[in-house]
């Protein structure tokens, strides 16, 4: 699961699909998969499509990656009539995708191919699935969490939090302590915890409140973004800065915060809001025992329950693909068992079938890929996976604590302003 997941940013898709690759090379059949791999992901991919390369013969199978730019290289593939034969489908592109039915119904074609969708987590499972019929074979997904600094706790002399996790005041409570000037120099040396300005982050605090930002259909903000349950959850998170003081603080609302993985992995923040994708950032610290690490829930508001935010990928086909056997079947193996325990090795998902997973779990001394099944358990899909043009919606919902914190507009006026912009983008 890389972190692709929570970004925003538009896939418009301009022309509809004309040829497909699948071309043949002097006998010899190549199918592309497109992917946003890192350099360590890309590894472990070409290492199981060459696993399916090896079972067919007469098949070559080409791993692209597009680190940044990826819709931009789908939708060029696709304007040349030559989209990939199987590709990864993120959860934000689902609804677009879908809709314009260019991503082919998968089930007629599961048995064959052997897969077995009852061993997916449901709730990912359920992300790829409409009416009954499945368009994506997930690949792997993660719950945002929060990660503990246990030697940071340790020195300030606080109990990491349960299983239950912290309820809003306990948060404090233990933030204030976390957070320190340990040199006296007037400076903080360590913070409690990164501010979390991106929806991806602070989307399942709102969540973990009873509250949402959207009415149950997807079809409207207004009475939901800008209610009070929800409007006190952006005034719980923006007093971390203006009256806590136990983030970083408002330098980093415009760019995001790109030291945070960083500053928590050599002690210089105690907690870190993230995904599973965080792991495989934090492996090397943790092998040289610099870094001792928690999972918590993420902090719910007195009488709720925590409730966290599930973001998932899968392989997909195109609707059109010339040589749909090979394409669902390369699809079915990058998807299978064998192709997630290698995939696993990689720290940067949980993998998608419920086994392997708990497999995974039972070998992992520190107990730290048990905690993140136990933290799936409490999650829901997000909302990308079944609003369309959610990146709009993301972008907006920004505005909502920006205003407050950087211009000193009212919570409550900038949440309903806001909500109504989001209506008008859902109505379209």
């Amino acid at each position: 699961m890389s972190a692709r997941a929570h970004r925003p940013g538009p896939l418009l898709v301009l022309v509809p699909l004309l040829a497909s690759c699948g071309a043949r090379e002097g006998g010899t059949t190549s199918l592309r998969v497109l992917h946003w791999a890192g350099d360590v992901e890309i590894t472990a991919e070409q290492r199981i499509a060459d696993l399916f390369a090896q079972r067919h013969p007469d098949v070559r199978v080409v791993v692209e990656s597009a680190v940044t730019g990826y819709d931009e290289k789908l939708l060029t593939s696709i304007a040349s009539g030559s989209p990939p034969d199987v590709f990864l489908l993120d959860g934000p592109d689902i609804p677009t995708l879908l809709d314009r039915g260019l991503v082919l119904d998968l089930t007629p074609y599961l048995a064959r191919a052997g897969y077995d969708p009852s061993r997916v987590h449901p709730q990912v499972l359920e992300s790829f699935r409409r009416d009954g019929r499945l368009y994506a074979l997930p690949k792997d997904f993660t719950p945002m969490v929060l990660y503990l600094n246990l030697g940071a706790f340790q020195r300030a002399g606080v109990e990491p939090p349960g299983t239950e996790g912290w309820s809003w005041s306990n948060f404090v409570s233990a933030s204030r302590l976390l957070t320190s000037d340990d040199d006296g120099d007037g400076r903080v040396d360590v913070y409690a915890i990164d501010f979390p300005r991106s929806l991806y982050q602070w989307i399942p605090w709102v969540w973990s409140a009873g509250a949402d930002i959207l009415s149950p259909d997807g079809r409207k903000a207004t009475g939901w973004l800008d209610s009070e349950r929800t409007v006190d959850v952006f005034r719980f998170l923006t007093g971390l800065v203006t009256e806590e003081r136990v983030t970083p603080g408002v330098q980093f609302l415009e760019t995001g915060d790109p030291a945070r993985e960083a500053r928590f992995a050599t002690g210089g923040q105690a907690m870190l809001l993230s995904g599973h994708w965080t792991l495989q950032l934090l492996t090397s610290n943790m092998a040289a025992d610099e870094l001792r690490i928690g999972i918590a829930p993420i902090p719910h508001r007195e009488g709720s329950e925590n409730t966290t935010v599930l973001y998932a990928s899968g392989w997909a086909v195109p609707a059109n693909a010339p040589n749909r056997r090979l394409s669902v079947e390369l699809a079915a193996f990058l998807a299978s068992e064998e192709a997630q325990r290698i995939r696993a090795s990689t720290r940067l998902g949980i993998p998608a079938f419920t086994d392997v997973a708990a497999g995974v779990a039972a070998e992992d001394p520190t107990g730290v890929e048990r905690a993140f099944l136990a933290e799936a358990e409490r999650g829901r899909a997000s909302w990308g996976a079944t609003v369309r043009d959610f990146y709009e919606v993301e972008e907006l919902a920004f505005r909502v604590m920006d205003r407050y914190l950087l211009r000193g507009d009212a919570l409550d006026d900038a949440a309903r302003e806001v909500a109504g912009d989001i209506d008008r983008v859902l109505a379209r």
